[in-house]
């Protein structure tokens, strides 16, 4: 009887040493970091070791959206001329054949007057009686022959140098549809006058090549065809021509433009 309450007394002993023993752990929690956090644990790494310098670089180096669109150049226009502010070149000698070039350029507000035509040198020729052909149109460049005007008196222009009448006229670039000339820059992406030309015409590519004297050109292509803007905004090349062949040196284009 003894030994039989003994065995019923050590049998749970024996049934709990031979099972197997399940053993649990908790997982360590997943940690996410981002660019903010690891600025806060670069912050617990001790300064100056490697680890907290491969911390910080990681931050630096991550891009969060959203993106803004790259900045456009914005337009460099050249400036009027104000004989308030200049003086008046000396006037050139007339003459009736087409001998001197000049810009029409729009001077509307700026002392009474309207269009004016400005030469190289910086003379302001207020043209006093309507020349026949082709109106005037500002952005245009002409050569023309003129002959004074001295005893005008239609116009309160205080801006011009003379007033003239024009005896020969002749096209040298068209209008591209520019308010007034642009300051000649070499672009690096188009800026505002030569983007609004490329997109409305839905260009494909906008490449700029060097021009004579150190200016530049800038040559859309599109499905429509090509089109070849000067750095001033003149165009020089429309569809149904090849436009490639105006300019010398193909190997000196750079892409800006990629639509």
């Amino acid at each position: 009887m003894n030994k039989l309450l003994y065995f019923f007394l050590i049998l749970p002993l024996l049934i709990g040493c031979g099972s197997p023993k399940v053993v649990t752990t908790k997982e360590a929690p997943t940690v996410t970091t981002t660019p903010s956090s690891l600025s806060a644990v670069a912050d617990t790494i001790p300064q100056g070791t490697d680890q907290q310098e491969a911390t910080l670089q990681n931050a630096e180096n991550e891009v969060a959206g959203p993106f803004l669109p790259p900045a456009i150049p914005e337009t460099v226009y050249a400036p009027y001329l104000r004989r308030a502010e200049t003086v008046a070149p000396s006037l050139p000698y007339p003459d009736n054949s087409c001998h001197i070039a000049v810009e029409v350029r729009n001077y509307d507000g700026v002392d009474g007057c309207g269009i004016l035509l400005e030469s190289d040198e910086g003379n302001l020729f207020l043209v006093g009686a309507t020349p026949r052909g082709d109106p005037l149109e500002a952005g245009t460049r002409i050569s023309i022959g003129y002959e004074f005007m001295n005893n005008y008196e239609g116009s309160t222009c205080g801006n011009a140098d003379a007033v003239i009448r024009i005896t020969c006229m002749r096209l040298l670039r068209v209008s591209s549809g520019v308010a007034r000339p642009v300051v000649c820059e070499s672009y690096d992406k188009p800026s505002r006058w030569l983007l609004d030309l490329g997109i409305g015409v839905g260009a494909t590519y906008i490449t700029r090549y060097p021009w004579e004297d150190g200016r530049f050109v800038y040559l859309i292509e599109s499905p429509s065809g090509q089109y070849l803007y000067d750095c001033r905004g003149y165009l020089i090349c429309k569809p149904r021509k090849n436009c490639l062949g105006f300019i010398k040196d193909f190997s000196s284009g750079v892409l800006i433009y990629e639509g």
